[in-house]
């Protein structure tokens, strides 16, 4: 064995000779044994232990380094180990590299790639790890830069992802060790770098990533240029551990990279909208960086921010309920956010909604860092948030939301209003100011803005607008300013009560509908004017039917005048019974012209109708001399004019409501169909339309030949409306002293005619307005009048013989109760023509009747 240490150290060749003579061997595997061999003889051996290396690589290190390129994937591999060994045990010197690093370079980084091997590539980087570990810390590996490069740059864009995740390794290490060198070649590895972001594994992605931040601290701008957009991308990455990774170094960029003060506006954005990830790591780490970054800023710009640092304040009153960001961070954000939210604005145009939803979470954190300082930003803020507003996705409209009350806290209305009143007009604004108010001062609000924008809110070109999205955000932004002013809203109430009623009267949807009823509720607690909504309505329905200008004749069933009028008519209780002058005159312009829209006439009368059911509560604050001239239009001039008959189903439908109005008016002691509940019931006063024989007695010559004209009418619905009609008219005026037997004699005739009818629901309210107009009867001479009598039993009688045995019955009760008119003349009748009959029961039942009355 001493022999073999003498040789080693003295003739380092030809103590391996045989193993270097095997090395040019055709057997893979003699060639494998031999480069083992000199591995063992070399490290291995302890009796060589002591050798000067030194000596032995300049003699073998060709024989080596040729087997790089060996045939035999396992030679190539112990070669490799054999100069790994080298590198490990031989003393700094940059000769060694001469040899060592071309050859790497030829293997795997030149263009292209001549080793096949994942696994040698493999290999091979940790070869070049070894060296970078190994001659770190000294200036040994500055003249090798070309060569680091290419292997780098090469292998961070292999197809294995082991050998990427050691060349991204060996980069940051390249990038430490030489510092002054790498920022000449610095640009050539950003592009490779870049391509591994959309690689398929996240380790892959996260470790692109991490040397990306070291090559641009290490780099030139333009490497931070080319880095920041892709880098700001992968904050979409669906991996959490990637995200985290860009959030580290962007920060890390902001606390250490040189020329950070140029790309301040760049950075920002990316770390503050780490700081709303979904993931809550993510969270803390960039709200811990975001609070370092503000510190460090404070103490490198102590100077500048003296004043500021003197005089700063404690949280102000009116605040967020959030952590206030330290001054520095305040700072930076005031300093920079002119130049980030016009590219917020552009990106709230992008087609993918999480890209909008990120812009609209990166508003907020600007918004709440800037405080004030976004006022002359206010104009792209509002525009940013306007767009945001009607965006697609819930998820981007709840934090325009959160942005918009934030904007509100820190921004004066006077800066904001002249900027959104132009914009009044679209829902999306209504939903900004709704916010903005939810964050905003009552005392700023109530000084000008308050007043302008219900102003303008009441123009019935604004409030009258039938759109769901317009109606609703209408409705949160009264509630909104009615939420922050409270008391001060008495100022603006008529107006805040005009926007609510109409949306009221005209709402797209029921929910619509309940939320303007709980505005208007809120407005009345404002106002302090009853337990009900009728006084609320009593103070303001004036100016809502004083709105009413428009054209009758242009109505149709959406159009907003014709929805206000019925709306008032019945919803507003007592209310509109002191508004009776000026309702009267819109129901005459809407339903007496022929015309009119008929489907519009019916819906008036049918609302009209529903007054004059519900009169008592109506007309219980009602004047008798205003209700009476209403009624002298109402009836004269409304409803007579539609009962003339003219040819068509339309005209045919409107006689049908009109008659229908009619019985309504004239019932004397109707039942109300609901309960009044915006009504107060404070008065037990009656209320009747027609008190007196007065009041009834000019109607009855125009009203009588009408009703007589309609018994015929083509519409079996306005034939029995028309009976009902009269039997109220002949109640009506007996109780009044006015019913007459000359208006008994031109009713009754044309209603026996009805028994004949061909619906089966008029003859049998004919059979009950023949009892009650008898039985309404004034003075009446049966000897003067047996004629008409006489016409009426026999008509009866015959009907005692109807096929119908329903209408039997009602017949033969019928001839019952009017059998008190004439007892004789029936029971003379019923005697002479009994044996003509089919239905003996009833001729005898009657006739029985009739005798027991007589005793």
């Amino acid at each position: 064995m001493s022999e073999t240490i003498l040789r080693l150290e003295n003739n380092p060749k030809g103590a391996l000779e045989q193993y270097i003579t095997t090395l040019q061997s055709e057997s893979k595997i003699a060639r494998r044994q031999a480069l083992i061999k000199i591995n063992e003889e070399i490290f291995e051996n302890p009796l060589n232990e002591d050798c000067d290396l030194t000596v032995i690589f300049p003699e073998i290190y060709a024989y080596i380094l040729k087997c790089f390129s060996d045939v035999s994937e396992s030679c190539r591999e112990n070669a490799i180990l054999i100069m790994s060994n080298f590198i490990e045990k031989l003393p700094l010197n940059d000769y060694y590299l001469t040899y060592i690093l071309p050859v790497i370079v030829r293997r795997i980084g030149s263009a292209e790639t001549l080793e096949d091997s994942e696994e040698i590539r493999l290999i091979l980087m940790g070869l070049v790890r070894k060296i970078l570990d190994k001659y770190k810390g000294t200036n040994l590996l500055c003249p090798f830069m070309n060569e680091f490069t290419g292997i780098l740059t090469k292998t961070s864009t292999d197809a294995f992802p082991k050998v990427k995740l050691e060349a991204c390794d060996c980069i940051i290490m390249l990038t430490k060790i030489l510092q002054r060198d790498f920022h000449f070649q610095s640009e050539s590895f950003v592009k490779p770098l870049l391509s591994n972001f959309a690689h398929q594994h996240f380790r892959v992605r996260v470790a692109a990533i991490k040397a990306i931040g070291a090559v641009v601290l290490a780099g030139n701008v333009k490497c931070f240029e080319m880095s920041i957009t892709p880098l700001a991308e992968k904050l979409f990455d669906e991996n959490t551990q990637v995200r985290l990774q860009v959030t580290v170094e962007v920060g890390n960029w902001m606390l250490v990279y040189k020329d950070r003060y140029s790309f301040w506006h760049r950075m920002i954005p990316l770390l503050l909208t780490s700081l709303s990830d979904v993931i809550a790591d993510v969270r803390e780490t960039a709200t811990k960086l975001w609070d370092d970054i503000g510190l460090q800023y404070m103490e490198e710009n102590e100077e500048d921010l003296k004043k500021k640092t003197d005089f700063l304040k404690d949280v102000p009153t009116h605040y967020p309920d959030v952590k206030r960001p330290n001054l520095g961070c305040r700072t930076l954000v005031q300093s920079n956010i002119g130049k980030i939210v016009p590219a917020i604005v552009r990106e709230m145009d992008g087609w993918q909604a999480d890209p909008r939803l990120r812009c609209a979470q990166l508003l907020c954190w600007l918004l709440l860092c800037a405080e004030e300082g976004s006022t002359q930003h206010a104009g792209a803020v509002l525009s940013a948030l306007h767009r945001g507003a009607a965006d697609d996705d819930q998820r981007v409209v709840l934090e325009v939301k959160r942005a918009s009350e934030l904007f509100g806290y820190f921004i004066t209305p006077d800066t904001w209003w002249p900027l959104l009143e132009a914009e009044i007009e679209s829902w999306s604004a209504l939903f900004v100011i709704t916010n903005i108010l939810k964050g905003s001062r009552a005392e700023l609000v109530k000084e000008k803005v308050m007043v302008e924008l219900c102003k303008e809110l009441a123009d019935p070109e604004k409030c009258r607008v039938r759109k769901p999205k317009y109606q609703t955000n209408l409705l949160h932004l009264t509630e909104a300013l009615m939420n922050l002013c409270k008391d001060d809203c008495n100022l603006v109430a008529e107006k805040l009560f005009v926007i609510n009623f109409t949306v009221y009267a005209m709402p797209c949807d029921d929910k619509i509908q309940f939320m303007a009823i709980s505005n208007l509720d809120k407005l009345r607690c404002i106002e302090g004017c009853g337990r009900t909504l009728t006084s609320l309505y009593e103070k303001h329905i004036q100016r809502v039917l004083a709105d009413i200008t428009s054209d009758a004749s242009t109505w149709n069933l959406l159009t907003p005048d014709r929805c206000l009028l019925e709306c008032v008519m019945l919803h507003s209780g007592s209310a509109m019974g002191t508004q009776l002058h000026l309702i009267a005159p819109l129901l005459k312009e809407c339903l007496a012209p022929p015309k009119m829209d008929p489907e519009v006439k019916l819906k008036i009368f049918t609302a009209l109708s529903t007054v004059l059911l519900e009169r008592q509560t109506n007309f219980s604050k009602c004047d008798r001399e205003k209700l009476e001239a209403f009624l002298k239009i109402i009836i004269d001039e409304v409803i007579m004019t539609n009962l003339v008959w003219s040819p068509g189903r339309t005209a045919e439908a409107i006689r049908t409501a009109a008659v229908a109005c009619l019985c309504a008016a004239l019932q004397e002691n109707p039942a109300q169909e609901g309960p009044t509940t915006n009504e107060e019931n404070d008065s037990d006063k009656r209320v009747d339309l027609f008190p007196s024989k007065q009041s009834l007695e000019p109607f009855l010559e125009q009203m009588v030949p009408l009703l007589v004209s309609l018994t015929d009418d083509n519409s079996w619905l306005t034939r029995q409306h028309t009976m009902r009609a009269i039997c109220c008219l002949a109640v009506l005026a007996r109780d009044r002293g006015c019913f007459t037997v000359e208006i008994l004699h031109k009713l009754y005739f044309v209603v026996l005619k009805r028994l004949d009818d061909s619906s089966d629901k008029v003859r049998s309210s004919a059979v009950q307005t023949l009892c009650t107009l008898f039985a309404s009867r004034p003075q009446y001479d049966t000897a003067v009048f047996g004629a008409h009598v006489d016409a009426l039993y026999s008509a009866m009688l015959v009907h005692l013989d109807d096929n119908d045995d329903t209408f039997q019955k009602e017949i033969l009760d019928a001839l019952i109760t009017l059998s008190d008119i004439d007892p004789r003349l029936l029971m003379k009748k019923i005697k002479a023509n009994i044996h003509l009959y089919r239905n003996k029961a009833a001729y005898e039942r009657l006739s029985s009747h009739i005798e027991k009355s007589s005793k």
